[in-house]
């Protein structure tokens, strides 16, 4: 598949994959925009760290033409706000709060969305690294998140995905755990941009190893602690 396929966007004509040679990855972020992220004005610093995690990606070459990004918000409704697209086509994120915390149906599209990436990927002549789902939320669940997390249990067994999550103000951390396992993270305060940080760290760390080989670690930064709750 060429590396000409264009996609319409916020900058005119996309490439729908940049340097299709070179194992790509695909990190979708999926981000709770209920009415409670906009009582404690998080929603306006999530805005900060989005679009400031573009700048940071764009600025290793390396990174920059392996990492496509996807952005899906959810409340009462699910959104694509951003379909995949190479990161530095991302375009600039204003999302708004309001409504509820619906997680399964979003977790669903992010499920469909990382699974389509990968066949697109394949069907491109392209190896993938393994997806990767990362959850932000300051909510608890209004539906039932049985059937999902134990999808998600098997595809992470099945080395098809992973899935973290970061909880923010009173977020419900044995949802999270469900739904992740041991992957869960809480932000203190409101300040994303170190989160995001650590995300861009991580892509790079990805990026300089071997689709199926374990990447270095990234430590977290300060702002950001490990959740250790009792949640088994």
């Amino acid at each position: 598949m060429s590396d000409e396929l264009m996609q319409k966007s916020f900058y005119g004509d996309v490439p729908s994959i940049v340097n299709s040679s070179e194992p790509h990855m695909a990190c979708l972020l999926l981000v709770d925009t209920s009415g409670s992220m906009a009582a404690s004005r998080a929603i306006d610093e999530l805005n900060a760290g989005l679009n400031q995690f573009k700048e940071q990606v764009c600025q290793d070459k390396t990174t920059r033409d392996v990492l496509d990004v996807a952005v899906v918000a959810f409340n009462d409704t699910t959104r694509v706000v951003q379909d995949f697209v190479p990161v530095e086509y991302m375009e600039p994120v204003t999302l708004t709060a309001g409504g509820g915390t619906y997680m399964t149906p979003a977790l669903r599209t992010a499920i469909d969305m990382v699974n389509q990436r990968a066949r697109f990927y394949r069907h491109a002549g392209t190896e993938p690294y393994k997806p990767w789902i990362v959850m932000i939320t300051d909510g608890m669940p209004l539906d039932s998140i049985d059937e999902v997390a134990a999808e998600l249990h098997d595809l992470e067994e099945q080395e098809k995905l992973k899935i973290f999550s970061l909880g923010v103000d009173n977020y419900d951390p044995k949802a999270l755990h469900k739904l992740c396992g041991p992957k869960v993270m809480k932000l203190r305060g409101h300040d994303f941009s170190s989160f995001f940080d650590w995300v861009n760290k991580s892509m790079r760390s990805v990026s300089v190893s071997t689709p199926g080989e374990r990447p270095m670690g990234v430590p977290l930064p300060e702002s950001v602690d490990k959740d250790t709750s009792d949640w088994m």
